[in-house]
Parts: C-alpha cells; sequence; structure tokens
C-alpha cells in the first residue's frame, strides 16, 4: 500500500523498578555472586532493566522513522516514483535516513539488548551507509537547482542508484522493523503479566489495551480480507477496557485510544489509502502519549 509497508510507532518497555540502588563499586563479581539472594535479584533486575533501556533506544529511533514515513509519505512517494519512470525532478524529498542512521549508531555504541537483533541491525546500518550520501546528494543537488546547469546530468547518474538502493533498503528495514515489534510484544505481554500479579489494575489494563490494539493493525495488515465483525467486537472490547481505566493520568491516552479506534473503523469502511494513513497517523499519536505516560502513576 506504501513504499515503505506498514508504518507504526512501538510503545516503549518499562523498566524494572528497584527497590534500591546497586553500588558495584569496590567489589569484584564473583564476591557479588557469592552476596544475599536479595542482592542477586537485584542484580538480575538490574540486567533486565539495562537491556530495556538499551531496547527502548531503537524503539525510539525505528518509530521516529515510521512515523515520519507516514507522515511525509505525500511528498517522497512521487520523488521515488518520478525517479523510477524517467521523469525530470526540481526537487527531491526523502524518508529521513540520516536521522534513522545516526540514532541506530548511536544505540549500537551503548550496546545491542538481544543477540537476534545483531545481524539484522548491522544489514541495515550496512544500507543506511549506502543510501545516506546519495539520498543527502541528490537532494543538495536539487536544492542548489544544479539540474539548471548540467541538463540533469547528475538526476542521470544518480536517481536510479537512489532507486535501486531504497527498493534494497525496503525488505532489509521490514525485517528488522519485525523483529523489533515482535520482541517488544513478548516484553510487553510479560510486564503484562507483572502488573497483573502486581495488583496494578489500571496500568495492566493500559497495557493490554496497548498490545490488543497494536494485534488489530497487525491482523489489518496481514490479512487481505479480515473478519470486519471479529474486528468490530474486538475494537468495542478494547474501548471499554480503556474507558474502565479511572485515572486522570491516562485520559489524554483514552482520547487517542478511541481516536484510533474511529481511524481503524473508517479504514474497514473505505480500504481507501488516505483512511489507512490517517489510521496508522492515529495509532502512532497514540503510541506517542502511550510512551509520554508514567504507568507508575496509574494506579496511585
Amino acid at each position: 500500500m506504501k513504499p515503505l509497508g506498514k508504518r507504526i510507532a512501538m510503545a516503549v518497555l518499562c523498566a524494572v523498578t528497584l527497590t534500591s540502588p546497586l553500588l558495584l563499586s569496590g567489589c569484584s563479581m564473583s564476591e557479588l555472586w557469592q552476596g544475599t539472594e536479595q542482592s542477586r535479584k537485584e542484580i538480575a533486575q538490574r540486567s533486565e532493566q539495562d537491556q530495556v533501556q538499551l531496547f527502548n533506544q531503537y524503539v525510539k529511533a525505528v518509530s521516529r522513522f515510521n512515523r515520519m514515513a507516514v507522515m511525509f509519505d505525500y511528498a517522497n512517494r512521487p520523488t521515488l516514483n518520478e525517479l523510477k519512470a524517467g521523469q525530470h525532478l526540481t526537487v527531491f524529498n526523502a524518508p529521513n535516513f540520516k536521522q534513522l542512521q545516526k540514532e541506530l549508531e548511536e544505540a549500537k555504541q551503548a550496546g545491542v539488548p538481544y543477540d537476534e537483533m545483531k545481524e539484522p541491525l548491522d544489514k541495515l546500518l550496512s544500507k543506511l551507509n549506502e543510501i545516506t550520501p546519495v539520498a543527502e546528494e541528490l537532494d543538495a543537488y536539487y536544492k542548489s537547482k544544479g539540474y539548471t546547469t548540467d541538463n540533469y546530468a547528475k538526476e542521470q547518474q544518480l536517481g536510479p542508484k537512489y532507486v535501486q538502493l531504497y527498493e534494497q533498503f525496503i525488505p532489509i528495514y521490514a525485517d528488522f522493523d519485525n523483529l523489533m515489534h515482535k520482541i517488544n510484544t513478548d516484553r510487553l505481554q510479560q510486564r503484562l503479566q507483572q502488573l497483573r500479579d502486581a495488583g496494578k489494575k489500571n496500568a495492566a489494563a493500559a497495557q493490554e489495551v496497548s498490545l490488543r490494539l497494536t494485534a488489530v493493525l497487525e491482523k489489518l495488515d496481514s490479512e487481505k480480507e479480515p473478519d470486519v465483525n471479529a474486528i468490530n467486537q474486538e475494537l468495542q472490547a478494547i474501548g471499554d477496557l480503556a474507558n474502565g481505566i479511572a485515572s486522570p493520568q491516562y485520559d489524554t491516552v483514552k482520547t487517542s485510544v478511541n481516536s484510533t479506534i474511529g481511524a481503524i473503523r473508517t479504514y474497514m469502511g473505505s480500504k481507501q489509502d488516505n483512511d489507512y494513513k490517517h489510521m496508522v497517523e492515529a495509532y502512532n499519536r497514540y503510541i506517542s502519549n502511550m510512551n509520554t505516560t508514567n504507568m507508575n502513576e496509574l494506579d496511585q
């Protein structure tokens, strides 16, 4: 449906809250592991917390790229299509490859939290290293109106190269994006159970809303003929769950949940590209609101 396929953002993982800080200085790891049962639990919690914090750096990078890809698809898609058709451009629009590259490189420098991310991440960064300078050179070329003096010579040189790299980028990015969503969903499912076990009723409900709403969008993207009646029933249940969260800290999120549900129903009724875009934008706004909500405050 779009050159980059589905572009949905992700909710960041909630880091483990430690009961007390760990001071590792002055102790060897062997000494620490010989400590009390409580200290061993705290070390395990800190390890999990570090993984979550690292992973969230990747989540934020991918989510930002996805939001911008949807927001500026109206400009980026014509650029690609016109270059494919051999038409001359006077302005160049492309996804922000440079920002994605920068944020992923910074995240990688901080660490890769899960082994399964390493190979897809390296492939993506390798392709970004190729496409970013080509996109930047084309952008500078059109901004300087260089085509007026070289009779589009640089466009003829770099245009086909950009199209080729873009088409190579799509499946590589999709693989990484899909993996990120899978890891994120698995971890959020674990977090949901932790919240339920801890008796955090509102936070657990908010987490469940996020997972179920994401599953609906995934279903709409993956199934050619989704069961509209079943999805409408699920949307009703999600809306009821969200509206039942009695915390003022969730009010903004609740509004965006209902907006997303409305946008999903509009898209299911029309199947139009523009309504698809509005649906994804509504969902991404919801995720942005979720990511700025302190889940610890929902049950206070």
